[in-house]
């Protein structure tokens, strides 16, 4: 670029003012639909910590809660431990069950209040959607190892990241219970 072409480009904004943002060339804006999210996230988990200091309670679950009450059976494979045989997961049978108690008791706690309640489910069909989308696809064609690897990479850590924070703070092991207590339910499973 020459110096007479680069000079062009200059200005000066020594004294500048305006309403709004002063540029001396191009405004890039990026709004993520994630930090929107994560307002609201943020925001639930502010009404979460005010429901909890009032002792604001309700007595009937959400519909979008509601929903994971009932059984999805679309296969022959029912129940927690059956799906984690079936796919070839005994040694994981044990521990699944005392992190899919975990959430429950998690639950038991935190679904006395709305916010927690829109939480949990957000978080349950983003697992749900999760698997679905990632997961099931790929369970006949990848070994144990790397499906594991996309359901932390793809299901349990993004939600970690976006949820675990405030008086919810899930952890990885509180969204491998919800994962479990989805394949309970059979909205997940590790076979296609």
């Amino acid at each position: 670029m020459s110096k007479e072409s680069d000079s062009s480009n200059r200005a000066i904004q020594v004294g500048a003012t305006a309403g709004a943002n002063v540029v001396g060339r191009d405004l890039v804006n990026i709004n993520e639909a994630s930090s929107l999210r994560d307002q609201n996230v943020k925001s639930l988990v502010l009404q979460l910590e005010q429901e909890i200091q009032d002792d604001q309670t309700k007595s009937q679950w959400i519909e979008n809660l509601e929903f994971f009450n009932i059984d999805h059976i679309v296969d022959e494979i029912e129940g927690l431990e059956a799906k984690l045989d079936h796919a070839g997961r005994q040694k994981n049978i044990k521990l699944a069950m005392r992190h899919k108690e975990m959430f429950a008791k998690f639950l038991a706690k935190f679904s006395l209040y709305e916010s927690a309640q829109i939480l949990i489910s957000k978080c349950l069909h983003e697992i749900h959607q999760g698997f679905e989308a990632n997961v099931h696809p790929e369970c006949e064609e990848l070994s144990i190892a790397k499906i594991d690897k996309i359901i932390y990479n793809d299901v349990v850590s993004p939600i970690v990241s976006q949820y675990g924070f405030g008086a919810f703070s899930l952890d990885h092991g509180l969204v491998s219970g919800m994962t479990y207590w989805l394949a309970d339910r059979c909205y997940v499973r590790w076979h296609s």
